[in-house]
Order: structure tokens, then sequence, then C-alpha cells
């Protein structure tokens, strides 16, 4: 049985813990809850860091730090922040459409002019979307992406038409968004 709750009351009816701090700690209940049973089910392994109006409200770790799950997690695992910085590209850009700074329906080469011809084929949905037509690239760097592109004489497929993940995609939504 557990206990915390009456524990907290009691403090709270002694002045020594406040209303809000009880309120506080059953959230906090609530979300490890909920954390542990996503982490038991398998779709959650990671940090879990909750701030509200600047106060740290909710810390914890849960699972491992590796995919051989030999080494335990911890609060201060630093981890690599790998594709997800490609959704703050697509928001972006849905903002910069909200604000009526572009339409989706756009084409690419009303912002960015130095581009070939095949540019003007492109709408900014298709980078969303990557279906833009734009091949499969082995580029390592935004300079050798942009010098491909710069070269690139045909898409691999028209646009709209179908779908292949391409980085040049990611690439020509950040120049989109500098150009705006």
């Amino acid at each position: 049985m557990r206990t915390y709750p009456l524990i907290l009351f009691s403090l709270a009816l002694l002045g020594l813990v406040s209303p809000h701090s009880v309120a506080q700690h059953q959230q906090n209940n609530r979300i490890d809850s909920l954390m542990h049973a996503a982490h038991q089910l398998g779709v959650f392994n990671g940090n879990v860091l909750v701030v509200h109006q600047g106060t740290i409200q909710y810390r914890n770790s849960l699972g491992y730090a590796d995919g051989s799950r030999t080494k335990k997690l911890t609060i201060d695992k630093l981890f690599d922040i790998g594709s997800i910085s490609k959704e703050f590209n697509g928001v972006s850009l849905l903002l910069l459409q909200q604000q009526g700074k572009l339409s989706l329906n756009n084409r690419l080469s009303q912002y960015l002019k130095d581009l070939p011809t095949w540019a003007d084929s492109i709408q900014l949905r298709h980078l969303i979307n990557y279906t833009s037509g734009l091949p499969i690239s082995a580029a390592t760097s935004d300079q050798q992406i942009h010098d491909e592109l710069k070269s690139l004489k045909t898409l691999a497929f028209r646009p709209g038409k179908a779908y292949a993940y391409s980085y040049s995609n990611v690439y020509l939504q950040r120049q989109v968004i500098e150009a705006i």
C-alpha cells in the first residue's frame, strides 16, 4: 500500500509542506508512472526532464545507454542529436506559411534563384515530403550538397510522383528559411 499521499497530506496539515508541493508530488507520481509504463511497453528509453517556469519538476533516466543493453542509462548521459533537427525545418516552413511569408505550393526557384531549371518544378511541399525528385546523395557537407545541386542536370523522378529520402531536401529547406 502506498502511503505517500497520506503522509504528504498530514505534513500539509501541520504546515510543513504546502498544498502546492502535495499537488506537485502527485503530478510527479503521474509523470513517473507514465514514463515507467512507456518504458515497460518498450516505447521509451531515455532521459526525461520536465521543467515548469524555470524549475525542474521531474527528472529521471529509464533504460540503457547502448543498443546492447549492457550500460545502464544515467541522468548525465548526453545523446547525439541524430536526425531530430529535421522536424524543426518542417515546422519553420509551416510557421512561415502561417505568417503569410510563403506557401508550400510555391516553387523552390522563387526563393533560390541560383539553382538549375529543375528548381522550377519542385514545390516547397515536395521538400518536406521527400518527393522532390532530388537524387540520393553521398555528400557529407553542405558545400558538397550545394555543389552537387548546382551541377545537377535532371531530377531522379518527376516531383510529387515518388518518395526518396535525400538529405538535399533538408539542405534546401534550410536555404529557403534563410532566404526568407
